[in-house]
């Protein structure tokens, strides 16, 4: 598992969500854009047991069938109303449980909704984030 980094694609990671928060477990970033530098990543979080919060604008729901699909595992929203960005670095590929990426209609809307919200909405500066690759490994050493 080697090869390059691919927009679909999804990392499991823990990160620092806003400024002053750092997640307690890992969660699902679908890979959004590629740079030479970095990365950037939306935030994928289950809906089970968080049906609520399908009724904020900012959150995006992904079902996991209709295709099935192989880098979710069960039904997810995104979030869009943070802008995540990590260093992009070689060992950042073992955070990935497949090279496959979200089925090609999902990934497209998906992208579509998260360009408009970020476009059309102040993204709140403490959820603005960059994670440089030392910060990146520290959180998720185990």
């Amino acid at each position: 598992m080697n090869h390059e980094f691919k927009v679909g694609q999804v990392l499991w990671l823990k990160v620092r969500y806003q400024k002053n928060i750092i997640s307690d477990t890992v969660h699902p970033m679908l890979i959004s854009k590629i740079q030479d530098d970095f990365i950037e990543v939306i935030a994928l979080d289950k809906v089970a047991g968080r049906m609520q919060n399908l009724y904020y604008p900012y959150n995006y729901y992904i079902d996991s069938d209709n295709p099935k699909e192989s880098v979710i595992y069960e039904d997810s929203y995104a979030q869009l109303n943070t802008k995540l960005t990590i260093q992009k670095f070689e060992g950042l590929k073992l955070f990935r449980k497949t090279e496959d990426c979200l089925s090609k209609t999902k990934l497209e809307e998906l992208l579509m909704e998260y360009k408009e919200y970020q476009e059309e909405n102040i993204v709140r500066k403490e959820r603005i984030i960059y994670m440089s690759k030392e910060e990146v490994l520290k959180l998720n050493k185990d």
